[in-house]
């Protein structure tokens, strides 16, 4: 029964521990597409707030949704870090760019 109860345990914080670290994919691509808009539009034109409109319309997020979702993502370190990961590894991929495969120095292998 202990071990039972330990494997629940475990296999719980497992689960929390992923999810929590697991950005959410229609944020990082709306985060995106924002920087993105903001970088070829200035903030405060107004094609800027139009275009901003439209990427909100686009992943099913209102102004303030979007701002409490990366609030909450701002707010813990795991996830923000392991949401910057995402973001920079988004922008690779639209940019072209590989991702970077890790090797192991002593074994010579991915």
């Amino acid at each position: 029964m202990r071990l039972f109860a330990f494997i629940v345990i475990v296999a719980a914080f497992c689960a929390c521990s992923d999810s929590a670290s697991k950005p959410d994919d229609k944020l990082v691509a709306a985060f995106v597409e924002m920087r993105v808009a903001e970088s070829l539009y200035g903030g405060e034109a107004p094609m800027s707030r139009l275009v901003r409109r439209d990427i909100m319309n686009k992943y099913g997020y209102t102004r303030e949704q979007f701002v409490k979702e990366v609030d909450k993502v701002l707010d813990d370190e795991t996830r923000w870090i392991a949401f910057q990961q995402a973001v920079s590894d988004r922008i690779d991929s639209l940019l072209g760019i590989p991702k970077v495969v890790k090797v192991d120095a002593k074994k010579g292998k991915k």
